[in-house]
């Protein structure tokens, strides 16, 4: 894969529908070549006070101090118009439409947001994909240059326009890899405010192998469409501060979860553990100071939810069982959490969309976490890793 803060939030707005700007905390350090300009240094607990998390007893020591802020635009908008009663497009129902002749003519836009690996046994969407999708490259066009932050609202709106979006548009998305970046995708797509958006159950995968249906090289010519984005929806995006804070509260319980939020790490066991990091090589960007987890998270890998042979998420009832039986209690919200957040969109469409849970993704995620200075981090792997957590030896 090339590319999967502190007080608190503070909105101006406080409510649902209350535009207002989250101020986050954050402090450069140029040391961290590689990863993002500005990384949170600073705690919500009290500086002088050191925070131990559970499992490995390592210490997180005092935090450093912000000095500066940085400001995300956005509001609080609830779930309302995120939750949607059919979440998934099965590849039977996207023939269908295909049947019925122009996607654009039935308020339908097909879009492919695939990973294009090499080691893909996929089909390009360069070389050929399913009739009348459009592609979207993730990585250049939800984000902007040389930060972590994604387009505004303004530049949301010219994209969803050349793209053919209306506001009473159905969005379809689908991928390589089990849809991991068309979840992504489907995130971003409702932070600005798009409702009708689905995922295409199985994604390529389901579409090209099991299914073995057709693919066509015609990139297709759509009309401008009319959407409009709203500000970013803070309800389903979890910064940094808001989970250190979680975090601290967890780590001073000897790293049970206390805080009445329930932390989802979706990454494998041994990177959960802090057994492993990740190959800079491969990963680029992606690697870690430190590895192991936010305290008081739990771990469930995305891969467990979907199945192995069409690529199909799992019936609700079986997702939700798999969350309940690693310890995620329903009856509080949720926030998950991958590498740089493309994973944890995955869960987020499961938990959010499917079982319509309220959910945010914490999209800074590791690669942000595990470069922080001063956050508490968990590792049950019985040794420090990571190039900062080495004993030295």
């Amino acid at each position: 894969m090339s590319t999967e803060e502190s007080t608190s939030p503070t909105p101006t707005g406080t409510g649902p529908g209350t535009a207002g700007k989250t101020a986050i905390a954050v402090i450069a350090t140029a040391a961290l070549a590689g990863t993002a300009g500005f990384v949170v240094a600073n705690s919500t607990a009290d500086n002088d006070a050191e925070t131990t998390t559970g499992g490995s007893g390592t210490t997180a020591g005092e935090a450093a101090t912000t000095v500066t802020e940085a400001e995300i635009p956005g509001e609080n908008r609830g779930f309302e118009d995120v939750h949607t009663d059919e979440p998934l497009a099965t590849t039977e129902w996207l023939a269908e439409r295909l049947d019925e002749g122009d996607l654009h003519e039935q308020d339908i836009v097909l879009l492919d947001v695939s990973e294009n690996l090499p080691s893909s046994e996929l089909t390009p969407y360069s070389e050929a994909h399913i009739p009348q999708a459009q592609y979207v490259e993730w990585s250049e066009e939800f984000t902007q240059p040389n930060t972590r932050e994604f387009i505004s609202a303004d530049e949301f709106t010219e994209l969803a326009q050349s793209l053919g979006i209306n506001d009473d548009s159905t969005v379809v998305l689908y991928g390589d890899n089990n849809n991991w970046f068309a979840a992504y995708a489907s995130w971003v797509f409702n932070l600005y405010g798009v409702e009708d958006v689905k995922l295409l159950d199985g994604g390529l995968h389901k579409w090209e192998l099991y299914d073995e249906r057709e693919l066509v090289e015609d990139v297709p010519s759509v009309p401008e469409g009319n959407f409009e984005a709203e500000t970013q929806n803070h309800d389903i995006r979890a910064f940094q501060p808001e989970v250190l804070e979680i975090a601290e509260e967890n780590a001073a319980s000897d790293g049970e979860s206390t805080a009445g939020v329930n932390l989802v790490d979706i990454r494998s066991a041994e990177e959960h553990t802090g057994e492993i990091g990740v190959d800079p090589d491969i990963f680029q960007g992606e690697g870690a100071a430190i590895w192991g987890h936010i305290p008081g998270s739990v771990n469930v890998t995305w891969t467990q939810i979907v199945d192995e042979e069409t690529g199909e998420f799992l019936p609700a009832e079986e997702i939700r069982a798999i969350y309940e039986d690693a310890g995620v209690d329903f009856n509080n919200p949720t926030i998950a959490y991958c590498r740089i957040g493309e994973r944890a969109s995955h869960t987020w469409y499961a938990l959010s969309q499917i079982l319509g849970e309220e959910v945010k993704v914490y999209d800074g995620s590791w690669s942000e976490w595990g470069n922080s200075v001063g956050v508490p981090v968990a590792n049950t792997s019985g040794e420090r890793a990571g190039l900062w957590g080495q004993s030295g030896d």
